[in-house]
C-alpha cells in the first residue's frame, strides 16, 4: 500500500520531471519524443479531473439540497446551470452558436456584475488599508490616490498632470516591484519542482511519508 500512494508517485514524478528537464534543456531526441507523449496524456488526465471535479461539485450540491446545509436554496441554480449546460453541450457542437450565446447572453453579465461588486470591496480595502501609519504607509495613500485620480475623469479634470503620473508610477515603480515579485515567485517554483522531481518534497501526497 505504500508503494502505490507514496514509492510510486514519487518515481512517476522524478521520471517526468527529469525527462521534461532534459528535453527542454539538451537536444536529446529520446527525451523530446517522450517528454512530448507525457505533455498528450497531461490532456487526458485533465480531462479525468475536471469529471471528478464536476461530479464532486455535483455530491456536494445535491447533498447540501438533500440535507439543507447553509445555503442550500442557491445549490438549485447551481445544478440547474450545471446540469443544463452539460446536456446542451452533448446536444450541440462544441462551436455551435447556443453555447455561444448562452455564454454571451448568460455568463458574460453575471460575470460582469460579479467584477462590478468587486469595486465596493476594493474601496473598502482601501480605507482600511491606507491608514497613515508610518512612512511608507504614506507613500502608498498618496501613490493610491494619484492613481486613482489619474484613472477616471474627475482627475484629469481637476489638474492634467495626474495621468502623467499615474503612467509613471504604473510603468517604473510598480512594473520594477511586478518584476521583482516575478523573479521570487519563479525561483520559488524552481526550487518546489527541484524538490518535488526528487522526492523532497511530498505535499501533494497528501502529507504522506
Amino acid at each position: 500500500m505504500k508503494f502505490l500512494r507514496v514509492d510510486l508517485p514519487v518515481w512517476l514524478g522524478f521520471i517526468g520531471g527529469m525527462t521534461l528537464l532534459i528535453a527542454m534543456s539538451f537536444t536529446y531526441k529520446p527525451a523530446q519524443e517522450l517528454s512530448r507523449w507525457f505533455l498528450e496524456w497531461t490532456v487526458v488526465f485533465a480531462s479525468f479531473a475536471m469529471a471528478l471535479g464536476y461530479g464532486n461539485m455535483l455530491r456536494v450540491h445535491l447533498n447540501r439540497v438533500r440535507f439543507h446545509r447553509g445555503a442550500w436554496k442557491f445549490s438549485y441554480v447551481t445544478l440547474f446551470c450545471m446540469i443544463s449546460y452539460f446536456l446542451l453541450g452533448l446536444a450541440v457542437t462544441p462551436q455551435g452558436a447556443e453555447l455561444r450565446y448562452v455564454f454571451t447572453n448568460v455568463y458574460t453579465p453575471l460575470s460582469a456584475s460579479v467584477f462590478s461588486l468587486n469595486a465596493f470591496f476594493i474601496c473598502t480595502a482601501c480605507y482600511r488599508a491606507f491608514r497613515i501609519r508610518n512612512v511608507q504607509a504614506a507613500i502608498l495613500l498618496i501613490s493610491g490616490i494619484i492613481v486613482m485620480l489619474g484613472r477616471v475623469g474627475v482627475g484629469t479634470a481637476i489638474w492634467t498632470g495626474f495621468a502623467e503620473w499615474t503612467s509613471w508610477i504604473m510603468n517604473v515603480p510598480t512594473s520594477a516591484g511586478m518584476r521583482a515579485v516575478n523573479i521570487g515567485a519563479a525561483l520559488g517554483a524552481i526550487g518546489v519542482g527541484f524538490r518535488m522531481i526528487l522526492g523532497l518534497e511530498r505535499g501533494h501526497l497528501g502529507g504522506a511519508e
